[in-house]
């Protein structure tokens, strides 16, 4: 039980990859409050991680809102009596459209919720971490952050400065014994990539062939390379970006 005795919260964890981490967390001991956009989503995330035995909450929040972020981390630190390990999960996607048929809105949500989010959650929970000289802190990026993939023009940005933003604040939070570390996902077999395959947006044959391991990535995957980086196993490492995607970007070419 690796976590047993520490409490988690995961932005975006009521279904997909934020879901699988909860659980992965709940399944190591660890207290685990859950938030999502929707207040039922989070709570379904909640129950399953109490049917594992873990201490878990639900917290309805918009990470693009500044005050629900502060009273969201005020919450957990009152009902758990501390916070050890933020994940910052929550993100969006964006209509795949050339960059003239994008609209600007559709730009600042994403921005919003992708980068603010973690921005705003990020600092939140630091305020806590100092005090306490200790914490871990995981953003989940995207290799499109890594790579210039076509019509992603608010999605891939919003990834890559994320990935940057972590290794700022891990050089900056370093001197306060916290970690601050990136996974970047690839092609995951969540609901959102197979509604793509099945809308024709994605290949699933060009990104299979392209793949060195010739499989997607599940969100377990995920949730295993997150849970790593908050162990103790990981405590000389941070700055790192993990990317998660069997081999997909370490290959230059379509074979």
């Amino acid at each position: 039980m690796r976590f047993e005795g520490r409490t988690v919260l995961i932005t975006g964890a009521g279904r997909g990859i934020g879901q699988a981490i909860a659980l992965g967390f709940a399944c190591e001991g660890a207290s685990v409050a859950v938030n999502a956009a929707h207040r039922n989503t989070a709570e379904d995330t909640a129950e399953q991680a109490r049917q594992l035995g873990a201490n878990a909450i639900a917290i309805e929040a918009n990470v693009a809102a500044e005050e629900q972020v502060d009273a969201m981390v005020d919450r957990v630190i009152s009902e758990f009596r501390g916070l050890d390990i933020l994940v910052n999960n929550a993100g969006v996607s964006q209509p795949i459209v050339p960059l003239l048929e994008q609209s600007t809105s559709d730009w600042d949500r994403v921005i919003a919720i992708n980068l603010r989010g973690t921005y705003l959650c990020s600092k939140s929970a630091a305020r806590w971490m100092i005090k306490k000289n200790a914490g871990k802190i995981v953003n989940i990026a995207s290799a499109a952050g890594l790579t210039g993939p076509v019509m992603r023009t608010a999605y891939a940005p919003s990834k890559a400065a994320t990935i940057n933003l972590s290794m700022v604040l891990a050089v900056e939070l370093g001197p306060y014994n916290i970690n601050v570390n990136t996974v970047s996902p690839g092609y995951i077999l969540t609901d959102l990539v197979k509604n793509f395959v099945q809308q024709g947006k994605v290949k699933e044959d060009a990104v299979l062939k392209r793949t060195p391991l010739g499989r997607m990535s599940t969100p377990e995957d995920i949730a295993s390379a997150t849970l790593f980086f908050a162990s103790d196993e990981a405590r000389n490492i941070t700055g790192a970006n993990l990317v998660v995607d069997a081999g997909w970007t370490a290959n230059g070419w379509y074979m």
